[in-house]
């Protein structure tokens, strides 16, 4: 196994020598794909950055019990924008990988890891939103504050179980990560072990998470469907509580469409990458080519910027908290740069008579 690791790490001809498919694209390609590559990089960054500060400062924020795992959530894709984002950009706009055979690995284990953290955890919030309307009043003892950070820990410790094989000879992260090298023949089910591995980390994160949010939603929609009925029959017995209730369930229903809508994003961001990977399995790794391996990795990329903008068209308080946010570094900024505004001659004078 060690020597397994030993070659593994320090192949460098498949990481600094190999030119990457960019090399082959024309020039206009390359400058409209690494310009939009850039925009989700800095919408990744600077959005979740957003996102992680309210979530932890906002009281209206902090107050809801899911709070842990949205805060985990924008951590996961906040790391793909600022440790994975900007070598796959430079590799395009270079044609090849220029960062080292080191943090090739150390990359392609962190695109490996947040990408899968990403998905673990929206499965977790849609148990949460499943808890939320099918159980409302015991929903706060059910899914407690460090429940929930006990959920995340667990579900960052399983994405980082399926980012190790690779670093020990079980397939090959070229084989996954296209923008770092290439993906050798004896590395792509040619053994056992890496057909094993490669069904298994398809179907053990993005195959099962999509198969139990589709039965969870699918639940919680059965659930909303069956209150409303009760509500219409009972509507006229408790006319006194209506309001409150159905501004309680309005706002528990908007909490699923929300995550569904996240989860609904997720899905067409990666789809692609992970049926592309399928039909690999089944056909060979050449199916498709390198350029559809990137084309489609990099759009899976792009949804780690969604998330704080479904976020800010969903929820008053957060465009509001990050409004406040943009408006309070602008201030700083002005004052930075032109100081103190010079007092006119009639504040002058409203200075000297209160003095």
């Amino acid at each position: 196994m060690s020597e397994n690791f030993s070659n593994n790490c320090c192949n460098e001809s498949t990481v600094e020598d190999f030119s990457l498919v960019p090399s082959t694209w024309p020039l206009g390609v390359v400058v409209l794909t690494s310009i939009l590559m850039i925009v989700v990089n800095v919408v990744t960054l600077v959005g979740n950055s957003f996102v992680i500060v309210a979530m932890a400062n906002i009281n209206s924020l902090k107050s809801m019990a899911n709070n842990q795992a949205v805060i985990s959530l924008a951590v996961a894709d906040l790391l793909v924008g600022l440790l994975v984002m900007p070598c796959a950009i430079d590799g395009l706009l270079s044609g090849k990988w220029r960062c080292g055979a080191l943090w090739g690995k150390l990359n392609a284990f962190g695109n490996f890891s947040f990408c899968i953290s990403s998905i673990m955890h929206l499965t977790l919030l849609s148990f949460d939103r499943y808890i939320a309307v099918t159980r409302p009043l015991a929903y706060r003892s059910i899914f407690t504050k460090t429940r929930a950070q006990y959920g995340c820990l667990l579900l960052w410790i399983y994405s980082t179980l399926w980012a190790l094989p690779p670093l020990f000879g079980v397939s090959s992260y070229e084989c996954f990560i296209p923008y770092i090298g290439k993906c050798l023949e004896k590395d792509w089910l040619q053994s056992k072990v890496a057909v094993v591995f490669t069904v298994a980390v398809v179907c053990g994160t993005y195959g099962a998470a999509v198969l139990v949010m589709c039965f969870v939603y699918l639940k919680i929609f059965l659930t909303i469907f069956k209150q409303s009925k009760k509500i219409s029959v009972t509507m006229e017995q408790v006319r006194s509580n209506f309001d409150l209730t159905t501004r309680t369930r309005a706002s528990t229903r908007k909490g699923a469409l929300t995550v569904l809508i996240v989860i609904g994003i997720y899905m067409v961001c990666w789809s692609p990458f992970c049926v592309l990977l399928f039909v690999q399995m089944a056909r060979g790794k050449s199916t498709g080519g390198p350029t559809a391996d990137l084309i489609t990795m990099f759009i899976g990329f792009a949804n780690s910027a969604c998330n704080p903008i479904i976020y800010s068209i969903r929820y008053r308080a957060f465009r509001q908290t990050v409004k406040r946010i943009f408006l309070r570094n602008y201030d700083c900024l002005q004052y930075f740069f032109s100081g103190p505004e010079p007092m006119n001659n009639s504040t002058q004078a409203i200075t000297t008579n209160k003095i």
